[in-house]
């Protein structure tokens, strides 16, 4: 019995060290292969044979099979109509439905699609008539010219044969006429011959958009993509939950404390590299103290006693002598002649009160001029207009202006204003930005500098706007360019040297240049990418 005992308490030592798993059809004891299973271990939760209940489940709660199979069956019952009743008919509901939304989607996509067609094809029609309208007014224009040209012309040749039969009967008098018909002749002979006035013809120039691409998109809207959760958690939390189509460098929705402010978060990720590139530099062949952009490429620059064309590579493609020393030049958007304002004679188209320091063609054909203490508009014939104000006890807004620019996008000016001790200032310049009616919008001086760049000086000398709408600003205390949303926002920095930056300009293809160097030293000139639209 003993022997019994032991050899028990090892098969049931071996049962529990290995797990057997019984097969869903198997009716066998997989520990006793004979035996059938016919007997249900309530404390294990499993089928059993005789054997199993006096061996490995002896002492646990035991019945027969036979006893439990009722309720089975009321459970298999109870599951059959919970799923046909509930469970069937909700995912049959739910495919349905997906099938429905599926159905929207896709008419919906469809929907926005057919709207970007359509605005689509409403710009290329616009374009079309834009085009149409274009060439038809100067189709209209080259006619009027052949009229006047044509009339012309037939003035002359009437004018050439009456000369010739007066000729021809000149001649025949000297060879047989009479005395008195000589005299008669010689009497009556206009010497004088009058032209008619030749007729001032019509022009014609086209200027390509340098922002088409900017303005097409705002022409033609913007569409929204909000991802799906899954994209969303498969970019990451960082990722913004609605993606735009649209690649303005500008983007909407930000807000703006002034008028003409610019978005500066995202225009720092979107628009500017890590690095400035350096795509040419050179020692100026001419000593500059002021630039503007030169239509059809380079700059025109102003070393004082005359204005000289350089192109890319800094070679001498014209020069333009004066008799008088030059304080600032530009160029006019719309007619993209050269200005020049001086303290003494020149070709003159007006003359102002007091001496012209600076000034700035606007993109509606005024023109800027910056004098003591004010910043002024004049018609192009010199008729003065609106101006800047002063404060209360009469303090000017406006002190010691060194440089004008005006921003393409909303016509806002910015001027660099020197705060002169002779002019009544405390020597502090600060850059004063001015909407299209001269009132002031905000100054961004050595206050507003530091807290925004750490800078613990800041001497601003020259300021351009470039196409996005924002400031680069030349600063002599750092030696280096600043950039600056168009609501004052500082940026960055954009660049510094170990020379003063006298001069800086974006020209047309949104490149920065800069002059680096005193009026009396060697000067170069370096022209840098500094966005990456």
């Amino acid at each position: 019995m003993l022997k019994l005992a032991k050899m028990a308490e090892k098969a049931i030592s071996f049962y529990k060290g290995q797990i057997v798993v019984r097969s869903q059809d198997q009716t066998r004891c997989v520990h006793h292969k004979s035996e059938i299973l016919d007997w249900f271990c309530e404390t294990c939760y499993d089928v059993i044979c005789a054997k199993c209940v006096s061996t490995s489940h002896k002492g646990h709660d035991n019945i027969l099979l036979s006893e439990v199979t009722l309720d089975n069956k009321r459970k298999i019952k109870s599951f059959i109509n919970e799923t046909e009743q509930k469970e069937l008919i909700g995912i049959q509901q739910e495919i349905i439905s997906t099938q429905h939304s599926l159905d929207e989607d896709l008419n919906h996509f469809e929907s926005v699609a057919e709207e970007v067609k359509e605005q689509g094809e409403k710009l290329k029609k616009d374009i079309d008539v834009l085009i149409s309208e274009t060439l038809s007014r100067l189709k209209h224009l080259e006619e009027e010219n052949t009229k006047l040209l044509t009339s012309y012309s037939t003035e002359l040749e009437k004018i050439l044969a009456d000369l010739k039969e007066q000729l021809t009967h000149c001649k025949e008098t000297l060879q047989t006429g009479t005395d008195i018909q000589v005299f008669n002749l010689s009497k009556g002979l206009q010497t004088n011959i009058t032209l008619p006035e030749k007729p001032k013809l019509g022009s014609a120039k086209f200027t390509p958009n340098n922002r088409r691409n900017i303005i097409l998109k705002e022409a033609f809207g913007k569409v929204s993509l909000r991802p799906s959760e899954q994209s969303q958690s498969t970019t990451g939390p960082d990722q913004s939950d609605e993606t735009s189509v649209d690649d303005n460098p500008l983007p909407s929705g930000h807000q703006q404390s002034v008028k003409g402010s610019t978005d500066t978060g995202q225009y720092q990720k979107r628009v500017l590299p890590p690095q400035i590139k350096i795509i040419s530099e050179w020692e100026s062949p001419c000593r500059i103290n002021a630039m503007c952009p030169k239509s059809g490429g380079g700059v025109w620059t102003s070393p004082g006693s005359k204005m000289t064309h350089l192109n890319c590579q800094g070679e001498i493609q014209q020069e333009i002598k004066s008799p008088v020393y030059i304080n600032d030049i530009t160029l006019s958007p719309t007619t993209h002649n050269l200005w020049a304002c001086s303290s003494g004679k020149l070709t003159r188209r007006f003359k102002t009160k007091d001496k012209p320091r600076c000034l700035c063609i606007t993109r509606d054909g005024y023109i800027l001029v910056g004098t003591k203490h004010r910043i002024t508009e004049y018609t192009p014939e010199g008729k003065p207009g609106i101006a800047t104000k002063t404060y209360l006890f009469k303090k000017p807004k406006v002190r010691s202006p060194q440089s004008i620019s005006q921003c393409p996008i909303n016509d806002n000016v910015a001027v660099v204003d020197r705060d002169d001790a002779d002019d009544g200032g405390k020597d502090k310049p600060t850059v004063i930005v001015l909407d299209r009616q001269l009132q002031q919008l905000y100054r961004y001086g050595e206050s507003q500098h530091y807290s925004g760049s750490m800078s613990l000086a800041f001497r601003p000398w020259d300021v351009t706007y470039d196409s996005l709408g924002l400031l680069v600003i030349a600063d002599l205390a750092n030696k280096g360019l600043h950039l600056l949303s168009g609501d004052g926002q500082y940026l960055r920095l954009l660049y510094t040297d170990l020379a003063c930056p006298l001069a800086v300009l974006v020209d047309t293809e949104g490149v920065l240049w800069a002059v680096f160097g005193l009026s009396n030293t060697d000067q170069k000139v370096k022209r840098l990418q500094y966005t990456s639209v």
